[in-house]
Order: C-alpha cells, then sequence, then structure tokens
C-alpha cells in the first residue's frame, strides 16, 4: 500500500515560503518558519470541516475531497435542473474544494455529460470565477484524445458558472494503485506515454497544466482496447494551468495571460511539485510539468511516493535539498534503468532532465522493454485537407476525364463477349493448323482383300 497521499491536497501558500537550495542558504529555518505558519492555518480550516489533512500527523492515507460529506445548506439539490436550456441535470457524482460534478444528459440527444458547477460560496469570488474560466479555456484549447473535452461553458440564470465536459467512466490513476499496488512496467510505460502525447499538445498550445499527480490521470474505460489495455488515459483538472499567449512578433518569448495568482504564491500538490516551482517567484513552466510526471511515474511504479512528510514543510525540503530518492530502494524489482531514468526526470536542474514530454516517454519505454511507443504527433485525431494551387500548366481538375462507374450487368455481358472472342480464336487457329499439313504427305495405300487367280 502506499504511505501517504497520491493525490495530495492542492495548496497554495503565500510570500515568503522559499525553497532555496544550496550549502549556506537558510533552508530549515526559512522553510520551517513560513511553512508551519501555512500547514496551521490549512490544518485549522480543514479541521473545522473535519477533514483530515495532509500535514496532520498520522494522516498518511490519500485525500479525496469527494469523500467529504456535503452539508444540506452547501449542496442544493441540482436533479432535474436544465442547465444551458440542453443539459439536464441527474446526479451528483462528486465534489470538490470550489466545486461540485453532476452527470447530466443532452435533452435531446441523450449524451451522457459531466457538468461542473462552482460552489454557490465561491461564486461571487473573482478569483474563484478566474480559475474556473482557465479550466474551461485550458481544456478547450486541448485537442486531444488524451486530455477530457470541455463542450460547453457559461453562467447559469442565478450567475453559477460551469463547464460541460465529456463523461468519463473508471478511475484515476491513484485509485489504481490504491486497490493494486505497483503497477507492472509495460502498463507504467503506456499510461505515462499517454499522458504524455496530451502534455506535448498542451505544451505546443501554451499550457503548462501545473498540477500533475495521479489524482489527475484519469484511465476511462473504452470498449475499444488501446495499446493493449482496456482503457484510454486522459489528463483532467486544468483549473489551476498556466495559459502562455504566442509571441506576437518573432523573436519575442510566450507572454503568461493574466490569472488569479497572486505574485509570491506557490500553488499546487508539494509531493509532485518541481523545487523551482517551489520556490517564490519560480514560475511554472514545461520543465516543472515534466518532473512531475516523473514523480507519478514513481508512485505507479513502487506503489510510493517519492517525497512523503507528514508536514509541508518536511516534503518541501525531501523535494529540495534531501538526497533523491531511489526506486529500486523502495521497490528492488523495477526494471533495470529504471532508476537512471527517475534521476534524470526528476533532476533538480531543469537543464538535465528529459527536455520534452516525448523524450521521456521513449526513454521509460525502452527502460520497461516496450519499444518505440507511438506518440501522437500535434495532428492526431484531426483531419486536416491542405487545399493547393494548382501549378502553371497543369490541366483543370474538371477537365480531366472521370471513369463511369460499370454495372453489374454490363460487367457480366462483357465477360460472355470475352469468352465468345476467345472460343472463337481457338476455333480459327485449329483450322488454320488443319490447313498447313504438306501436300507430300499422302495416306498409305489401302490393303487388297480380294484373291489373285493364277
Amino acid at each position: 500500500m502506499i504511505s501517504g497521499a497520491l493525490g495530495g491536497s492542492t495548496v497554495g501558500v503565500g510570500a515568503g515560503t522559499g525553497c532555496a537550495v544550496g550549502p549556506g542558504s537558510g533552508l530549515v529555518s526559512r522553510l520551517l518558519g513560513s511553512l508551519s505558519q501555512a500547514t496551521a492555518r490549512a490544518s485549522d480550516s480543514a479541521t473545522a470541516k473535519g477533514v483530515p489533512f495532509l500535514g496532520s500527523p498520522g494522516a498518511r492515507t490519500a485525500i479525496n475531497m469527494s469523500d467529504v460529506p456535503l452539508l444540506p445548506s452547501d449542496a442544493p439539490s441540482m436533479v432535474g435542473a436544465v442547465v444551458a436550456g440542453k443539459y439536464r441535470v441527474i446526479r451528483l457524482i462528486g465534489s470538490g474544494g470550489m466545486g461540485r460534478v453532476w452527470e447530466g444528459a443532452h435533452i435531446t440527444l441523450g449524451t451522457r455529460v459531466a457538468i461542473k458547477l462552482i460552489r454557490t460560496q465561491f461564486a461571487q469570488q473573482s478569483e474563484a470565477r478566474a480559475r474556473f474560466e482557465i479550466e474551461a479555456r485550458a481544456a478547450a484549447r486541448l485537442r486531444s484524445k488524451h486530455a477530457v473535452n470541455v463542450h460547453d461553458y457559461g453562467l447559469t440564470p442565478e450567475g453559477l458558472p460551469y463547464i460541460v465536459m465529456e463523461f468519463l467512466e473508471g478511475e484515476s490513476l491513484s485509485d489504481a494503485i490504491l486497490s493494486r499496488g505497483p503497477l507492472p512496467p509495460f502498463e507504467v510505460a503506456h499510461i505515462i506515454g499517454q499522458a504524455a502525447s496530451a502534455l506535448s499538445k498542451a505544451h505546443a498550445a501554451g499550457i503548462v497544466h501545473r498540477d500533475l499527480k495521479p489524482d489527475n490521470i484519469f484511465l476511462a474505460r473504452s470498449d475499444e482496447p488501446h495499446e493493449g489495455l482496456p482503457y484510454l488515459v486522459k489528463l483532467v483538472d486544468f483549473g489551476i494551468a498556466k495559459i502562455f499567449e504566442p509571441p506576437s512578433a518573432p523573436g519575442e518569448s510566450p507572454r503568461a495571460m493574466g490569472g488569479p495568482t497572486r505574485e509570491g504564491t506557490v500553488i499546487g500538490t508539494p509531493n509532485f511539485m518541481a523545487p523551482e516551482q517551489l520556490a517564490v517567484g519560480g514560475a511554472p513552466g514545461p520543465q516543472t510539468d515534466l518532473w512531475s510526471l516523473g514523480a507519478c511515474t514513481f508512485a505507479a511504479m513502487t506503489g510510493r511516493l517519492p517525497f512523503e512528510g507528514d508536514v509541508l514543510g518536511d516534503i518541501v525540503l525531501k523535494v529540495c535539498a534531501a538526497p533523491m530518492p531511489v526506486p529500486s530502494h523502495v521497490k528492488p524489482n523495477v526494471p533495470p534503468g529504471f532508476d537512471a531514468w527517475f534521476a534524470r526526470a526528476c533532476s533538480r536542474d531543469p537543464s538535465k532532465r528529459f527536455q520534452t514530454p516525448d523524450e521521456l516517454a521513449q526513454a521509460l519505454a525502452g527502460v520497461c522493454g516496450v519499444g518505440r511507443l507511438h506518440l501522437a504527433t500535434l495532428d492526431e485525431d484531426q483531419i486536416q485537407y491542405v487545399i493547393r494551387r494548382p501549378a502553371v500548366g497543369a490541366p483543370r481538375v474538371e477537365s480531366l476525364p472521370v471513369p463511369a462507374a460499370m454495372s453489374p450487368r454490363t460487367a457480366l455481358l462483357a465477360g460472355v463477349v470475352l469468352g465468345i472472342a476467345m472460343m472463337v480464336g481457338v476455333l480459327g487457329f485449329l483450322a488454320w493448323r488443319e490447313r498447313a499439313v504438306p501436300a507430300s504427305v499422302t495416306p498409305a495405300p489401302a490393303m487388297s482383300t480380294g484373291r489373285t487367280n493364277r
């Protein structure tokens, strides 16, 4: 079983929480001073609601906000309500810190959907609404079969933001590890490969997920086996994603869109956050996502968290300064080479890590003996037709003759005619051969049957 929270709680720590690396940095005093205050505040808030908190001593089990009981006043029934004039709410299926997820169905088509609504108490908070919108925009911007699809976004008549997404059945990677323990290397390689495919598209679209963890890698059941597995991997929960606009001019760097995260605030799940992401002013980027994906791989392969701790400060110390964990010391029968793979995937020096999701996934496939993975290209799931101008002098398409289709009756008639022609040809050849016999060849005289009189 897993010691520690596989998913963990996404927390925000205010300015003053530094993650310094190296001797003489005053790391212990800085972290334990500011982080203990942040941990105490979060713990008090959770305890007031009767929820176990990651930083509480002895709380070493997975925390899932869907396990939090909903107070009647906090969960007004939406069953039977119609959202956006076309989605009927069926039942409540999940609850998170800022929102609830309901199963719904399209009134006309009957298509099952998931409808996410912000909690009433957060509806008027600009930061919560901004994060809700970012989640919708990021997921809608990402076109991949390995990311949750967003169908609609808007406001209810009461002013509550909602997101309508595809309905997924299955379990998270966190649930799979908790129920099954360490997963087979073959399966881990394909799970991470599919997640890397979505991550490649996300980064190309200017999206940094910023909260990759086993809870947010979903194994969606599929009727058609994919890569030998009965599910399709999907990245979910882009609630704290960072979106970058493409550069406006050549040579310029992508610009981050304005978001709700305040200057000096660190947000994410510490067990799966890169050292530079935990530092004050440490901007998230593609490399921080790759670190998180490496940490998820460690958890799937060993059944344990790479960086465990009873309090937030302990976790951050292990991420930033303590000796890096060695997978084979946790689970001796990991594939040969996995220790080196993890050391590179989660190197504290971003320049020494894998530089792209594809590179990370292909290296893992080699370690696991899977061979080269076929990772989706950026135009996967989309058939693109390119219309080009004809070359000079080339015939126009409409001027080319188009062969007419042959009906079955015509084909039969043509076959009969061809057969008769072949028979006539054979008979003619035989007749010609008969006439071509040399005239000098005469038949033998017939024998006389009469008797000679002497």
